[in-house]
């Protein structure tokens, strides 16, 4: 009987924390959704305001209307290239090599002298050298 509540309560609080996870996730949606609307609207007077400097500086409608048009193309395509570069593969670590091939082999002989002892270690090291000796 009172493994059946704890299953429900815990059950139930599972369920709560999926619910607050959620709403918290709808919350940020909703605040993203309202900021890049914002932003939309910020750059669409920043382009009217250009314009209309630009018209104040003695260029024609068509003049200032291609200028923006160029520079918002001009970032584009850099933004294209952008994300479309691939990143380098990383380059192994030639200079650190040693050192990390000569720690994995200090944890093998640690692990392997924890499992069985170190006189059995030292008695089939001695027997592998001799072995490996008389191979020659």
């Amino acid at each position: 009987m009172l493994r059946l509540v704890l299953t429900l309560v815990s059950s139930l609080q599972t369920g709560a924390r999926i619910k607050q996870s959620v709403e918290q996730s709808v919350r940020r949606a909703v605040i993203v959704v309202a900021a890049v609307v914002v932003l939309l609207f910020a750059i669409g007077f920043g382009l009217v305001a250009g314009y209309q400097a630009l018209l104040l500086y003695g260029f024609t409608p068509l003049g200032a209307a291609g200028l923006i048009a160029g520079i918002l193309a001009a970032f584009g395509v850099v933004l294209l290239l952008i994300g479309l570069h691939k990143p380098r593969p990383k380059q192994p670590d030639f200079v650190n090599a040693p050192a990390e091939g000569l720690a994995m082999v200090d944890q093998s002989v640690n692990k392997a002298m924890k499992q069985v002892g170190p006189l059995t270690l030292l008695v089939v090291a001695f027997a592998a050298g001799l072995l490996a000796s008389r191979r020659r």
